[in-house]
């Protein structure tokens, strides 16, 4: 396993305070957690500087991970940041005096940009170790935002397999007075769950999970048909007759088409029921239960239950795929099929697809919008096969 850097930074105090929380809970971190080596590193509270100081910093450690850290002192626990905004509008001076009002960050830069932290796992196991956390939807207009918003650019444009994102903490219960309403945290305790956010992201990191911002498309590769046949076995030797049938599907099922290098797999079945569930979770694949429908094409059936499906991840130490499980007969189930089967018969079309994932792959600002982009595109082929599918008599 490679070992992994990470590199945390905290904040200089600021508003006439002798300390930074941010600061001393990332400075009582150790140096090293497994096999990530951990680099420390203290930003101004500077509109002009903070973020030239984290770019020095990442330039001197390279880091697989960039965690973030300030204070905001009305919470009561950990706030992981989902989103920064592309605007600066400072309440009070920074340490410089400068206060920005209504101020864009980068006009060549989108309005706003996601964490790349695993927020809900690092949650889920700040929570278990009984320490409070949830995430925040707004990181402020303040120095944090404007570091966040950064750092999140930064690997978007330049970087896009590093992770990062930032981590608001309370104040330390030590320091709050008597007659304060906020229950702060122990320092001890925002370095613990500090301690715990690094132990998940590197986890994250190191299972492969984390692939980076951008999408990865790739020239065809021949060895796709033959995994999805070694892994289409296991599907059906685990399956039997609940499966009606395993189909190839997805830009991998095309001869000569670009790609993601992930395998999808369709399986058709009569009913989304227990049986078929607990037969695949036993093969070790997990249900993304987020996952639930399909994109409907403009003009197509209306009725929630032609979309309808399951979403299985690949067991552990299984190549990667997208199993997809969808009812026979169903609109959603159809569609991939005949796709993948125009695109065979027409190779200039497929072509021309892969050339605009590409392009489409290596311009978009955020991964998360890629099939927000390409989906449209996508229909516009499909019209296509289903003229085609009208005029040849096709059948899936």
């Amino acid at each position: 396993m490679k070992n992994l850097t990470a590199l945390i930074t905290g904040f200089e105090p600021f508003d006439n305070s002798s300390s930074n929380p941010s600061w001393l809970a990332v400075d009582a971190l150790p140096d090293e957690i497994d096999s990530c080596k951990l680099v420390k590193a203290r930003l101004p509270v500077s509109f002009k500087h903070a973020f030239t100081e984290l770019e020095k910093a990442i330039a001197a450690c390279r880091p697989d991970l960039v965690i973030c850290t300030g204070l905001a002192d009305k919470r009561s626990g950990i706030s992981i940041e989902r989103v920064a905004i592309n605007i600066d509008d400072a309440r009070i001076p920074d340490n410089n005096g400068d206060q920005p009002i209504d101020s864009i960050i980068d006009y060549s830069a989108p309005n706003a940009y996601f964490s790349c932290l695993p927020n809900r796992k690092i949650i889920e196991n700040i929570t278990q170790a009984g320490l409070p956390a949830t995430i925040s939807d707004s990181a402020g207009t303040y120095v944090c935002n404007h570091i966040m918003f950064r750092l999140l650019h930064l690997i978007t444009s330049q970087k896009p397999q590093m992770m990062g994102g930032f981590i608001h903490v309370p104040s330390p219960s030590e320091t709050l007075t008597s007659n304060t309403a906020l229950p702060g945290m122990q320092l001890a305790d925002i370095t613990r769950s500090l301690l715990i956010a690094i132990q998940t992201c590197s986890d994250h990191i190191a299972s492969g999970i984390w692939k980076g911002t951008k999408i990865a498309i790739q020239p065809y590769d021949p060895s796709w048909p033959q995994s999805y046949g070694e892994i289409s076995e296991i599907l059906r030797n685990g399956l039997g007759n609940l499966a009606l049938r395993i189909d190839h599907i997805g830009s991998t099922a095309v001869p000569g088409l670009a790609a993601k290098d992930i395998i999808d797999i369709q399986i058709t079945v009569s009913a989304l029921d227990d049986r078929v569930l607990n037969a695949i979770t036993a093969l070790g694949y997990s249900r993304a239960d987020r996952v639930v429908c399909d994109h409907r094409p403009p003009g197509m059936s209306a009725d929630p239950l032609d979309w309808q499906k399951w979403f299985f991840r690949a067991p552990h130490g299984q190549r990667r795929t997208n199993t997809h499980v969808r009812l026979v007969g169903r609109a959603n189930q159809r569609y991939p099929l005949l796709f993948r089967d125009f695109l065979r018969e027409h190779p200039a079309t497929a072509k021309a697809y892969g050339e605009l994932k590409k392009r489409l792959a290596a311009n978009i600002a955020n991964s998360s919008m890629y099939p927000d982009v390409k989906d449209p595109a996508v229909d516009l082929i499909y019209f296509a096969a289903e003229k085609w599918a009208s005029e040849t008599g096709w059948k899936s």
